[in-house]
């Protein structure tokens, strides 16, 4: 039976229209509206009744909450249920942990805090602090969410919560970084700054080097915006983020999907979840001491050295 996903032809968002109508780019042109139904098809049971009205306002929103769903349980084995429309959108009781899914958008158009669109044929450097600035606007408000629904008793303060944002809809969707350099979601929980390089004045070899502790990035408006989420106790509650990338418009294959994330630890969490509880992608752990604050090499859940 054909799954009625895209049965309005009255609606105004683009990324809806876009898949309905099929991308001149994928061969064939509605590949990315197979990707979508099948997802649905996997995660339908998981989705709040207002899904469908949401899907047609909202795409990536609606996207982002499927992908994720349909990866954590064909990629990494978990079985998830959607206990209420009320509280978190996930749980997973193999983990007795909740999991929670949000939006990265650009901002408001024109605005100079926004991420500015991708002008093609232009040249324009990446636009690193704003980007940061969306992950981390996204991250603070589900994170009060998340307080607030603690605060409610929708929750119970001994179970994990994993937040998965997708910033798949953004301008500068994929990290840019240089090896041995971190990705901005990393940046927007941890106060990672510049690398720094130190050079023998006579052999110029690099003899040393460091991130510059970088706690705020600034607004516009002289305001600064924390980058030390997972340095703060009132954050405890959430055990990692999840950062995906994941475009309809570039399908991910059931069997890559995951490839994608970045799994970032928080050191301070109240109930921390086992290195490895995500099996695709990239997962990050941080160890804090009175003085330091060290990020661990990345483990790489795609690298395959068979």
């Amino acid at each position: 039976m054909k799954i009625k996903l895209f049965d309005d032809d009255e609606v105004t968002d683009k990324a809806y229209i876009n898949i309905k109508n099929g991308l001149y780019w994928l061969s064939p042109p509605d590949l990315a509206r197979t990707h979508v139904e099948e997802l649905y098809s996997e995660t339908k049971h998981l989705l709040d009744k207002k899904f469908h009205k949401q899907l047609k306002y909202d795409f990536y929103a609606c996207y982002a909450e499927m992908y994720f769903a349909a990866a954590l349980q064909s990629r990494c084995g978990y079985h998830l249920t959607h206990p209420s429309d009320k509280g978190l959108d996930f749980y997973i009781p193999e983990l007795n942990c909740w999991v929670e899914v949000v939006n990265a958008t650009d901002g408001d158009p024109g605005k100079f805090d926004s991420i500015p669109p991708i002008v093609f044929e232009q040249y324009s450097g990446y636009p690193e602090d704003k980007v940061i600035l969306r992950l981390a606007n996204a991250i603070s408000v589900k994170f009060k969410k998340i307080r607030s629904d603690l605060e409610r008793h929708l929750l119970k303060p001994d179970q994990p919560i994993v937040l998965c944002l997708s910033g798949g809809g953004l301008s500068e969707r994929i990290p840019m970084y240089p090896e041995g350099g971190f990705p901005q979601i990393v940046k927007a929980l941890l106060p990672v700054g510049d690398l720094k390089l130190w050079l023998a004045r006579d052999s110029r070899q690099v003899v040393s080097k460091e991130f510059v502790y970088k706690g705020h990035v600034h607004k516009s408006n002289g305001s600064a915006v924390s980058t030390e989420c997972f340095l703060d106790e009132a954050n405890r509650y959430i055990s990692a983020v999840i950062f995906s990338y994941a475009n309809p418009g570039m399908p991910v294959e059931r069997s890559q999907r995951g490839c994608d994330f970045y799994t970032v630890h928080n050191p301070l969490a109240a109930n921390p979840l086992p290195n490895g509880f995500i099996t695709c992608g990239l997962e990050y752990t941080v160890i804090l001491n009175e003085e330091l604050v060290i990020i661990n090499p990345p483990i790489s859940h795609e690298r395959n050295d068979a």
